[in-house]
């Protein structure tokens, strides 16, 4: 049996086996030119389904970048924010020092007064400065709103308690900035635990120097009041008005009753008191308003000035405890500054693994595209030359 191949036939056969090898030649150039093993998802399928998954992963790690770069920014500014109000409460406390003696002049008192109310604006200024898009610091969650106003002396919130989530690495999320009502509002007074203040009434010139908690278990948190039953003796009464101790004073004296102890100078009068409190939330610009107030009270007679020093005192306890507590929110700043640094080397090293994988599935190999070029060229030269030489062939070469 006999097999024919008509002159047509051969030559569709060789032109079709041409043109594969120009089109295999082609894909070769194009991945040389492109630098891509391919363009579209047909000549590869599985390795296109895969690429778009590491693409989309790519992605992410970016987003968590963009975010990241933001709450970095934001924890910078309230860093900076923190220590600026540290330092305008830092001048407020010399100026109750510089006030707490008996040499200045009304008019001296007045002018520190002046210079309290200008460091109150100036932390308010602080407590509403924003990152610089429109978004406020210290709003909570509300951060298009300006969290902080003052009317009549008395500052109000308008943020609210969150504290928004940002994701910076896959699985981590780092708290954004802090709320200003924790930051400003609620911080405690006194030492942070119990609080000593002389009451209004107190026509003697009995100064408080210090509050202390000598023996918790004692103490137990409660209120007592400490009386002078005579400028030389004095007793400690609980909420209840039991008396939990007693004693005799003489200025100087330190008083040891129910796991307080309470130090005074100067000589109370029959009948005054001092309350000794679990240390109450007090907002920072109440703070600096009392001492403000107190600088411009009269302090004519020594009863004044006991007032005078009391309220001092007080102030400059208030304010040492309220920048313990800036200092505390500022370690708690940096603690998720240094948890950013962590998340930007973990997000350093999924991308180069992504990308690594992405290179290896997309990236050509130009050492092997080029000698599969080579190739493809010897063999385009080949079937050209064969597809000539099927041309020539003729019957009538053999007559």
């Amino acid at each position: 049996m006999s097999l024919r191949i008509s002159t047509a036939g051969l030559q569709m056969q060789g032109l079709q086996a041409l043109l594969q090898r120009q089109t295999q030649l082609a894909r070769t150039q194009q991945q040389m030119t492109t630098g891509l093993r391919f363009s579209h998802a047909a000549e590869d399928p599985s390795a296109a389904a895969q690429a778009q998954t590491l693409d989309h992963a790519v992605a992410a790690l970016d987003q968590f970048g963009r975010n990241a770069d933001q709450l970095e920014s934001r924890l910078h500014l309230q860093e900076q924010a923190l220590a600026d109000a540290g330092d305008q409460l830092q001048r407020a406390r010399e100026l109750a020092i510089q006030a707490n003696n008996g040499t200045l002049s009304q008019a001296d008192r007045s002018m520190l007064a002046t210079e309290v109310r200008q460091l109150r604006s100036g932390l308010l200024a602080i407590a509403n400065r924003d990152d610089g898009n429109g978004r406020s610091l210290f709003a909570g969650s509300q951060s298009h709103v300006v969290p902080f106003s003052d009317s009549a002396g008395r500052v109000s919130y308008a943020g609210d308690d969150g504290q928004n989530l940002v994701d910076v690495a896959p699985d981590q999320a780092l708290a954004d900035t802090n709320a200003g009502s924790d930051v400003f509002l609620r911080v405690r007074s006194g030492d942070g635990d119990i609080r000593g203040r002389a009451l209004p009434g107190n026509t003697g010139g009995g100064v408080l120097q210090g509050t202390a908690v000598t023996d918790h278990a004692s103490w137990n948190g409660r209120t007592l009041r400490l009386e002078f039953t005579a400028p030389d003796s004095w007793r400690v009464l609980d909420a209840g008005g039991a008396t939990i101790g007693s004693g005799s004073y003489a200025p100087g004296d330190s008083i040891d009753a129910g796991g307080v102890q309470v130090r005074l100078s100067g000589t109370p009068a029959s009948g005054d008191a001092f309350m000794l409190e679990p240390a109450p939330n007090q907002d920072i610009f109440s703070t600096l308003q009392s001492l403000a107030d107190a600088l411009v009270a009269p302090a004519g007679t020594p009863v004044d000035q006991a007032r005078l020093n009391n309220a001092m005192g007080s102030a400059i306890t208030d304010l040492d405890t309220a920048q313990n507590h800036l200092s505390m929110v500022r370690a708690d700043t940096g603690a998720r500054l240094s948890a950013l640094a962590d998340g930007a080397d973990t997000r350093a090293a999924q991308d180069e693994s992504l990308r690594s994988s992405l290179s290896q599935l997309r990236d050509v190999d130009y050492a092997q595209a080029a000698s599969q070029l080579s190739l493809q060229m010897t063999a385009l030269d080949a079937a050209q030359r064969t597809l000539l030489k099927v041309q020539s062939l003729s019957l009538f070469d053999q007559l």
